[in-house]
């Protein structure tokens, strides 16, 4: 695979493209909890309808997948990693087995803990709270406990 940038740059040449690409990242930072909003607002969607068209389960099932797994990508590139987290392990639970009535407490209860933690702007990893938090979704979900990271 080849590099992105030409061989031979000037050192200040890579380091404007750099400053260029870190203030690109914060930009998209500072507008991430709007359009997060916007990604936990289909997830919801996707969740009403498949309470409610059961004989559509699979198809709303993949878009309330799609949902989670975009946030799962970009919570941490913009300093939300609990977002992250709880995007993953909604995305491994969907992605366990058949799902129907039994599992919509668990489904519920890992999209209102997004909205929460992008309502409030919750960044970082949100302290003993955040591990207790991530610790019952996994828990709920039937998942192990990630370790917490060592110190």
């Amino acid at each position: 695979m080849s590099s992105p940038l030409p061989k031979n740059l000037p050192p200040d040449s890579i380091a404007a493209a750099m400053a260029r690409a870190e203030d690109a990242v914060a930009e998209l930072a500072a507008d991430y909890t709007v359009w997060a909003l916007d990604d936990v607002k289909r997830a919801e969607d996707a969740f009403a309808l498949f309470k409610s068209e059961p004989g559509q389960r699979k198809a709303h099932l993949e878009n309330l997948y799609r949902a989670a797994h975009d946030m799962k990508g970009q919570g941490g590139s913009f300093g939300f990693p609990l977002v992250t987290k709880i995007g993953h392990s909604l995305c491994r639970y969907l992605k366990g087995g058949e799902m129907g009535d039994a599992n919509l407490p668990v489904i519920q209860a890992h999209i209102s803990a997004l909205r929460l933690i992008v309502e409030k702007a919750i960044k970082g990893e949100g302290g003993p709270a955040g591990a207790r938090l991530i610790a019952k979704l996994e828990s709920l979900a039937g998942q192990p406990a990630a370790q917490p990271p060592s110190n």
